[in-house]
């Protein structure tokens, strides 16, 4: 099975856009998802792509997924971390490798340019939690707090 790897255009948003809806009702968040938020990101990584991509997962000309991924700058680990904010594969296309493939190609396509990847995960998605740590993701000494503004 080969899978392709594809930056987000603008004719790929209803797809998205479901498939983003589909990962917040799956596993809802603490804070609740809209299609005005899909918007900005949207619009902010397309007028913005030093600050992320998103990237679409193609089989067979088929989308079987996605994963936003965003670049910031660590000065405790000295250099860019790509930090995981989104990631989703399709039930039907679940348990055929295509996270640990994303994995991999953001490994070999920004090892030169970032130093760590980094992701979270909801407590009680163990089996994503179970999978992450499969692949070498350690929980991190820090605990991080965010205030909303």
């Amino acid at each position: 099975m080969k899978i392709n790897f594809e930056l987000y255009k603008s004719e790929d948003y209803s797809e998205l856009k479901d498939m983003i809806l589909g990962l917040y009702s799956e596993d809802p968040p603490s804070v609740p998802m809209a299609e005005e938020k899909i918007l900005k990101t949207v619009k902010e990584l397309a007028n913005h792509r030093d600050k992320g991509q998103i990237i679409l997962f193609r089989v067979n000309n088929k989308t079987a997924g996605y994963g936003i991924i965003i670049f910031f700058w660590s000065n405790e680990y000295g250099g860019n971390i790509i930090y995981i904010d989104e990631l989703f594969v399709k039930e039907e296309w679940r348990s055929k490798k295509i996270g640990t493939s994303f994995f991999n190609y953001l490994l070999e396509n920004f090892k030169d340019k970032a130093v760590a990847l980094k992701l979270e995960v909801t407590p009680r998605n163990v089996r994503a939690r179970k999978y992450y740590e499969n692949m070498g993701f350690k929980e991190t000494r820090n605990v991080h707090l965010l205030k909303t503004i």
